[in-house]
């Protein structure tokens, strides 16, 4: 799936005004993944209550609502009072680029409800053991997305518009796939050990700390691109760190399943060997970003990539060297919140995510102040504070409590 930033950056470096087009793309990208975010964590919900019937619908009626919500919230984002303020004065975005972001915002407005399907139903692919299903869908997602992208190019479309038409084609791609495919089998019902929340009040309360994990971390995402529109190069920095943080994410979300390993056998498999799985794939990815970066052909990869633009190509990668362990971090993140929430310690999860959203920003806002390169600024931030919050987890050590 992450493979929809790299496709991007390559698709609008190459169409009229990258830098703009970039911008403002990157912008409605950091709204929409705060919006997703209070969805992100039904999958790992899906899991862990698909299993039994009850907490299986229960769910169903919370995660509806909770969409349904979301998408309200995400075309009011479009009123042009609303619209004009966060632009205006939350982002402080040139006219050119605030201009770009209508028309994605408006497309985008259904993201949260259709990450809400797929992601609920992804979960019950994971109980029923057909997670290479997820696969063939995320495959499908990307050949919808890149034809898209292809004909919206030859058409001429806007980059930003074309960006969002392609991210919204391809996730409806995905997501009616998956669901097809989860209802080609009957699903697992089995009363559980333990106590399950089988209500929308109970629902509610289980997945309320979750949530609010994604929101800090996203919430703080988009208040990072609020900082990097301040710094000096601002329009630069916004589009750099649009083209090449996906990269970046590209790697390190190749370790991010490892969470639904934990979640699912942390119970039946040593927590050593779950633990040493994902150690190995983050610092794997870590390698490859480091090619990437750091060897010639990985940086005439990234040149190709990027296009022609030798400002966005020195910035995009300066992003890349500062994010050389953001994928081992992302591993580790991943498994030892998947071991908090095994043992229903939600709230450490949250607050070590607390933790690392603040150092993100306060570093962040610093490094703006100084007057260093922005996307440098970005990257280097985000590094530091999932540092802070892997070692705040850890910390805990919540595998000691997994009887």
């Amino acid at each position: 799936m992450a493979l929809a930033d790299p496709l991007l950056a390559v698709t609008l470096t190459r169409l009229p005004s990258p830098e703009v087009q970039l911008a403002a793309l990157g912008v409605v990208k950091a709204l929409a993944n705060f919006l997703e975010s209070p969805i992100i964590m039904v999958l790992h919900a899906s899991t862990a209550l698909s299993g039994w019937a009850r907490s299986r619908t229960a769910l169903g009626r919370f995660v509806l609502l909770l969409a349904s919500l979301l998408t309200v919230l995400f075309l009011s984002l479009s009123l042009p009072s609303v619209h004009h303020w966060l632009t205006a004065d939350v982002y402080s975005l040139v006219p050119e680029v605030a201009a770009a972001t209508r028309w994605p915002l408006l497309i985008m407005c259904l993201w949260p409800a259709v990450i809400a399907l797929r992601r609920i139903h992804q979960g019950q692919l994971i109980l029923q053991g057909r997670g290479k299903f997820m696969g063939m869908a995320s495959l499908l997602r990307v050949a919808a997305f890149s034809l898209t992208l292809f004909l919206g190019g030859f058409w001429g479309l806007p980059g930003a518009t074309l960006g969002a038409l392609a991210t919204m084609g391809g996730l409806w791609v995905e997501a009616l796939l998956v669901v097809r495919w989860t209802r080609q089998q009957a699903l697992i019902d089995r009363e559980p050990a333990a106590p399950l929340p089988t209500d929308l009040p109970g629902v509610s309360r289980y997945y309320a700390p979750l949530a609010l994990t994604m929101l800090l971390m996203w919430g703080g995402r988009a208040a990072l691109v609020a900082v990097l529109a301040r710094a000096q190069d601002s329009e630069l920095a916004l589009a750099a760190w649009s083209a090449s943080w996906g990269f970046v994410i590209l790697i390190a979300n190749l370790s991010r399943m490892v969470q639904q390993l934990v979640i699912k056998y942390a119970r039946q498999v040593p927590a050593a060997r779950l633990a040493g799985l994902g150690l190995l794939a983050g610092g794997s990815c870590s390698f490859l970003l480091t090619l990437l970066g750091h060897t010639g052909p990985g940086q005439q990869l990234l040149a190709l990539l990027i296009g022609g633009d030798p400002r966005l190509l020195v910035a995009a990668e300066a992003v890349v060297g500062y994010s050389l362990l953001v994928p081992l971090l992302v591993a580790a993140q991943n498994v030892l919140q998947g071991f908090c929430i095994v043992v229903g310690r939600n709230t450490w999860v949250n607050g070590a995510g607390l933790v690392g959203v603040s150092l993100t920003l306060l570093a962040a806002h610093w490094g703006v102040q100084q007057g260093w390169p922005g996307a440098s600024v970005g990257a280097g931030a985000v590094a530091l504070g999932l540092l802070a919050e892997v070692a705040l987890l850890a910390a805990f050590r919540p595998w000691k409590s997994i009887a």
